[in-house]
């Protein structure tokens, strides 16, 4: 099978997402969509890897520090170079992991964004250093969610700080998923949006404030889990697609 109809029959798979926080369950599990993957491009199939590790849980666990974190992400924008609009949501990922980074540090008593370079990345680092006392760091008149983020923050509400940064997440993906239908960039959009979809249906009512106390704690601030690196600040190479449903785990960090 050729590779554009090969991809248009990957795509036309894949089930609607809906609305996030609108079902319950997930319309296609893990093994499934795993299975469907198996029709992408070899390289192609490396870079949603290399995409998945740095915006997921799972991936980032894998790294002691913030600034290998940093590395890697620089390194996989260069490999992303023939697709710019995954590079910029994998930039505009991590710009969101900084903002909410450096809103936790605030919060727990940090007088200034200090070494930003070494736990921070995009364009936002030298907003958030020059204006580290404004509630939003001067960027809430066209990024509105940043100053509500802090409220929720200072007021300890956990899960709708989730849904907020979740849905500004969510909707940032559905944009460039608008702009993409049978290509590489769909199917890896897909698989992204897949993640926070599929994360916030394990949660319950139960645990659920429990466990994003922790989660939250740790993910947001890019703090690890115990995932030891290597001599290139990275763990033992796991394959992220091996078990979405454990690998993919906690995807918003």
């Amino acid at each position: 099978m050729s590779r554009p109809h090969q991809y248009i029959a990957l795509v036309s798979s894949l089930p609607h997402l809906g609305k996030l926080f609108s079902r319950k369950d997930v319309p296609i599990s893990g093994f499934r969509l795993k299975q469907r993957l198996s029709m992408l491009e070899p390289a192609h199939a490396n870079l949603l890897r290399e995409m998945v590790e740095v915006t997921a849980w799972a991936g980032v666990a894998g790294f002691d520090r913030d600034i290998d974190v940093i590395r890697r992400t620089n390194k996989v924008l260069a490999d992303l170079k023939d697709f710019p609009d995954l590079q910029h949501l994998v930039g505009a990922r991590m710009e969101t992991r900084t903002l909410i980074a450096a809103l936790r540090r605030r919060r727990d008593g940090q007088e200034s964004a200090a070494d930003i370079e070494n736990w921070g990345l995009g364009r936002w680092c030298t907003q958030i250093r020059a204006n580290w006392s404004n509630p939003a760091f001067g960027l809430g008149h066209f990024m509105p969610w940043v100053g509500e983020a802090h409220r929720l923050m200072l007021a300890g509400d956990h899960i709708a700080m989730e849904r907020l940064v979740l849905t500004q997440v969510f909707d940032q993906l559905g944009h460039y998923g608008n702009l993409h239908e049978f290509d590489f960039e769909a199917v890896a959009i897909y698989v992204l949006r897949w993640v926070i979809v599929e994360r916030w249906s394990r949660y319950n009512e139960a645990d659920a404030r429990a466990r994003l106390a922790t989660l939250v704690a740790a993910a947001l601030d890019g703090q690890t889990e115990g995932g030891k690196t290597d001599a290139g600040g990275q763990a033992g190479r796991q394959d992220l697609f091996s078990d979405f449903t454990s690998a993919l785990e906690g995807a918003f960090s």
